[in-house]
């Protein structure tokens, strides 16, 4: 039992010795069916040749005495024995002549003398006395050695006259057999050895590159290094597989540095309002809070940074929320022209504050989309904010809704303000990043969050935004949804409703 666990262990140890395994395994099993099929073949056309040559021999034997047979004479059984005899001596086989009744009339080369006796009793000689060819194989002398006896009838028109029987003793077939035995064991051995060696030599270049994997990935869990690749020297399925571990290591190292950015850009956005709120309050303890005009204007900066830091705040729990796919129901029906009405009542006062006029055309209320009514609110009051922020006083912001082809709804957000310039349009939607260096993070320039956390609820609404925007003459964003006729009815039913949409 011990063994059989030893070899269980080692087989499933590795996957270069479940090939190896197999590959034996699988070629003996082919050889050994191989081997025995083909000694059974060379054993049964021997035995039929042998066969074939001693009936030959017999018929031979038959035409030549068959006169003397139906002879009952001390002459014709002298002639008998010396046809036996030189048949005997030329092609060394036993032949036994019988009467009749059984009686031996003349024999050579037998193994066991029986002249005189009746051997009628012996089963090929019944036969053969019964007028059919017999056939017989049985030990026969001291050394039971096996012999194979064909007994032929000498027949006249009306009676069987006597029978022949030819015998030989089947040890040189069976030595022969046994050389085929030995040889086809060689081959075997020859055949597993070649096939033990190129079994080796494929497992271990197949197994090489995903051992490379497996130590790199315990390197990397153990360090969290992801600064080294596997080399890629095959184009195979193997060699596919490195390259997607490459590739993920490499999408790895994207999400680190996105990571660590991120974090160094969320502790500069906190730290910079942090500080002015520091020096503010510095200012009013050193005595501007006596200066009723000072005191008022210090007062105003401060509630402005305030706003600023809980903005960035709100906006850095809203990419948690996301990045860490928070349960959030998104599987709701959303009448779009609702939820645009309730954007722009949230962003009205803002835009009359900065005399911005909004035009609004609203969609029919039947456009009804599944998700998210207050995320898919925030991505539009996210894209109106900075529309009348970026739309000088007088300016125009538009919404307008379009149905398109293949069941989706284009909503545009357009605004007359400054523009984009086209080396900024690529990074609009990457995190913290701002296309108006002008405006400052301690003027009235965002957080950098707003784009992002836009384009990241759009696509868990299975759409997407594009912005369109020349400098000097306005933006446009579009946001592309799919109505609730083109999801169908299973998802409103629940298909999005996930964590982890």
């Amino acid at each position: 039992m011990s063994s059989f666990q030893n070899t269980y262990s080692w087989f499933f140890k590795s996957l270069a010795n479940q090939l190896l395994g197999t590959y034996l395994l699988v070629t003996a099993f082919a050889l050994a069916i191989v081997t025995f099929w083909a000694l059974f073949t060379i054993k049964a056309e021997s035995t039929r040749e042998l066969h074939n040559k001693l009936e030959v021999e017999a018929v031979h034997l038959g035409l030549e005495i068959d006169n003397d047979l139906s002879l009952d004479s001390a002459k014709a059984t002298e002639r008998i024995q010396a046809a036996v005899d030189r048949h005997a001596s030329k092609l060394g086989y036993s032949i036994t002549v019988v009467n009749k009744q059984g009686h031996v009339l003349a024999e050579a080369g037998s193994e066991e003398p029986q002249e005189g006796q009746n051997i009628s009793s012996d089963p090929e000689i019944s036969d053969a006395l019964a007028g059919i060819l017999g056939q017989y194989r049985r030990p026969v002398g001291a050394k039971k050695a096996e012999w194979m006896y064909v007994a032929y009838p000498v027949r006249s028109p009306f009676e069987t006259l006597g029978v022949i029987r030819v015998g030989i003793p089947l040890t040189d077939l069976n030595q022969r057999l046994n050389q085929d035995l030995i040889f086809f064991l060689e081959i075997i051995v020859s055949a597993l050895i070649t096939t033990a060696l190129i079994s080796i030599w494929l497992a271990r270049r197949v197994t090489q590159p995903i051992r490379h994997i497996s130590q790199l990935s315990r390197e990397i869990a153990k360090s969290g290094d992801i600064t080294a690749l596997v080399p890629v020297q095959r184009t195979d399925e193997i060699g596919e597989l490195v390259a997607s571990f490459n590739q993920m290591i490499g999408r790895l190292r994207e999400e680190e540095k996105l990571k660590q950015d991120f974090i160094a850009n969320a502790s500069h956005e906190l730290k910079t309002p942090t500080m002015a709120i520091g020096s503010v309050v510095e200012a009013l303890q050193a005595g501007a809070a006596e200066d009723p005009e000072l005191r008022a204007r210090f007062l105003r900066s401060l509630e402005n940074l305030v706003e600023r830091q809980a903005s960035l705040l709100r906006d850095l729990l809203d990419v948690a929320q996301l990045d860490a796919g928070a349960k959030i129901q998104w599987s709701e029906d959303l009448r779009l022209s609702d939820t645009i009405k309730e954007a722009v009542e949230q962003i009205r006062v803002q835009a009359e504050k900065k005399k911005v006029q909004l035009n609004i055309d609203l969609p029919p209320d039947h456009l009804i989309v599944v998700g998210n009514g207050i995320q898919l609110q925030r991505a539009f009051i996210n894209l109106l904010t900075n529309a009348v922020n970026y739309t000088p006083s007088n300016g125009e912001v538009r919404i307008n809704v379009l149905p398109v082809e293949d069941g989706h709804v284009d909503v545009n957000i357009s605004d007359t303000g400054t523009g984009i310039e086209s080396k900024d349009l690529p990074h609009i939607f990457d995190r913290f990043y701002r296309a108006d260096k002008a405006r400052s993070r301690s003027g009235t320039g965002g957080t950098g969050l707003g784009l992002a956390i836009t384009r990241e609820i759009i696509n868990r609404h299975h759409g997407t935004i594009s912005v369109d925007s020349t400098p000097g003459s306005g933006t446009t964003f579009t946001v592309r949804l799919p109505v609730k006729s083109q999801i169908g009815q299973e998802q409103s039913k629940g298909a999005l409703n996930t964590s982890e949409p």
